[in-house]
């Protein structure tokens, strides 16, 4: 929990960036790899070891949708699900991409599905680490490592190939470029998209592509944007439960973008600045800073492609109704779940209850412990439910709320000191409307001075941090006035259980909201 003593100041967002204009026509090829051909089924009882995924195809059939509503050119034959994902079905797909599209046209190619690494054992020898990353088809056999598998090296090669075009390159796996807090056991997070470390023989496949540069060769490729799940390397990439099905963040965010909403100023056009803020907000946010897109190459604005005319009508125009929220239990359930209310999952849950001698411990969804509770589970819910309502009422219309840590994502012990900085997200946006979801799910506020507007050079703020120790959600609201419904709603629940009921004074086109996660604990 917060309390706030004094002022602080702060620094800004980065941004990022694509390579060429973007050209009047858009091809596509969309991979999304569930079902491996040497893999079983998950489930959260089997022990540790590689798995099937159940994320990726609902990955790549959203895309596929956004880009068909965009006009952007995808046949069947260039939708690779499953059994047809293979690395030759992948590479054929990849050659109809260069025979059909024009020079100047832009090819835009997803991958949602395991993500390896094999240690190097052949030149280009380029790694650092002398790890390759790799991407995992369907037909890729452990046995096998060489085969059914597109290293980071291949990979670069097949880019060199498409010179004559503008490529955007997205990647939704693990090792492709996270869990950088705490590491929970994998039944509370659920699945990952890594694909294992692998020792390959030194003889290469037959249907492996002669690199003649590595993917760190220090080179940029000026037509192509690469769009990675996460900052660094090491880093996993977990599925998460949005709109009641299993994705990847990166893939559902970037979905929305094909579709129009990262058109932030609305004149018709995407830079890759406007992808950048709208992917990293989005990702960031709801993965509470365990996962960080990482997009390169940076510091370009330049147009990626049109924003479609058929953008869907965003989420905020449109009545906020909460599902059940989906949850998992292990061993006994705590006193306070009502059924009504939850909707019991083995995997991709936004909340995880787990039985411990008598009390229980409470995970996110990215498995860091909120608190630990000995009843009054019906708290949690509300926190969780109000939480998965913020990030469906983010308009799609509007910039996103800039905000900045002072202190790093780890853990900050009681009575320590806590920084943050809240940038308006348009000059017409500056009233802020700031409160906490504490980990126990009491609603604090008000945070800030509320009496004038806000400067676009942002409002810092310091905070002392207080017990209960958890995981706290400071939200920031900022409207094009005052927003006095809401304000008198967290005025009548402030030191109460947040509810879900507050999600209906959030609903307010003419209003952005941003929120940011502190993590503490007692000593």
């Amino acid at each position: 929990m917060l309390s706030r003593p004094y002022s602080l100041a702060f620094a800004a967002l980065a941004v990022m960036t694509l390579a060429e204009p973007a050209q009047a026509k858009e091809y596509g090829l969309v991979v999304g790899v569930n079902e491996y051909r040497a893999f079983e089924a998950w489930s959260p009882d089997k022990p540790a070891g590689l798995y099937d995924l159940q994320g990726a195809v609902n990955d790549a059939e959203r895309i596929a949708r956004a880009m068909r509503r965009s006009g952007v050119d995808l046949p069947d034959r260039r939708l690779l699900l499953d059994d047809r994902a293979t690395k030759q079905g992948f590479l054929d797909a990849w050659a109809s991409l260069l025979r059909e599209a024009a020079p100047g046209d832009t090819l835009i190619v997803t991958y949602a599905g395991h993500g390896g690494q094999e240690r190097e054992v052949s030149a280009p020898m380029d790694e650092a680490d002398g790890k390759d990353e790799t991407l995992m088809f369907h037909d890729f056999d452990p046995d096998r490592p060489r085969e059914g598998r597109l290293n980071d090296d291949e990979l670069r090669t097949l880019l060199e190939q498409a010179a004559a075009y503008n490529v955007i390159w997205v990647m939704d796996s693990c090792h492709s470029a996270g869990l950088s807090r705490s590491s929970s056991a994998r039944n509370i997070m659920g699945q990952t998209r890594s694909g294992g470390l692998y020792d390959i023989p030194d003889e290469p496949a037959l249907t492996e592509i002669k690199a003649d540069a590595g993917d760190e060769s220090g080179d940029i490729l000026p037509h192509v944007t690469q769009i990675l799940a996460t900052e660094t390397e090491s880093k996993l990439v977990q599925e998460t439960r949005i709109g009641g099905k299993l994705h990847g963040a990166l893939s559902y965010y970037f979905a929305d973008a094909v579709a129009g909403s990262a058109d932030l100023d609305g004149d018709g056009i995407m830079t890759r600045s406007e992808l950048a803020a709208f992917i990293e907000d989005r990702v960031f946010a709801r993965m509470n800073q365990t996962q960080q897109p990482r997009i390169l190459p940076r510091g370009d604005a330049r147009p990626v492609f049109p924003a479609p005319q058929t953008a869907p009508l965003p989420v905020a125009d449109r009545p906020f109704s909460p599902p059940k929220l989906p949850v998992h239990v292990i061993g006994a359930a705590p006193p306070g779940l009502d059924p009504g209310r939850t909707e019991k999952v083995a995997t991709g849950a936004l909340l995880t209850f787990e039985a411990q001698d008598g009390v229980w411990n409470v995970f996110n969804h990215t498995g860091d412990r909120i608190t630990t509770i000995s009843g009054g589970a019906e708290r949690l819910v509300a926190r969780a439910t109000v939480l998965d309502g913020l990030d469906a009422l983010k308009s799609t219309a509007l910039p996103p709320v800039g905000i900045e840590a002072a202190q790093s994502v780890e853990s900050q012990k009681v009575g320590s000191l806590v920084g943050f900085t809240f940038f308006p997200p348009d000059e017409k946006l500056r009233h802020l409307t700031l409160f906490n979801l504490a980990s126990d799910g009491t609603l604090q506020y008000p945070l800030a001075d509320e009496h004038k507007p806000i400067s676009m050079n942002g409002h810092s703020l310091l905070f002392s941090v207080t017990p209960p120790t958890g995981a706290d959600q400071l939200v920031a609201v900022f409207c094009s006035r005052p927003p006095l419904d809401l304000r008198a709603a967290l005025r009548r629940g402030a030191g109460r259980t947040v509810s879900p009921g507050l999600l209906d004074a959030l609903s307010d086109q003419s209003c952005q909201i941003g929120r940011i996660g502190l993590f503490t604990v007692s000593d």
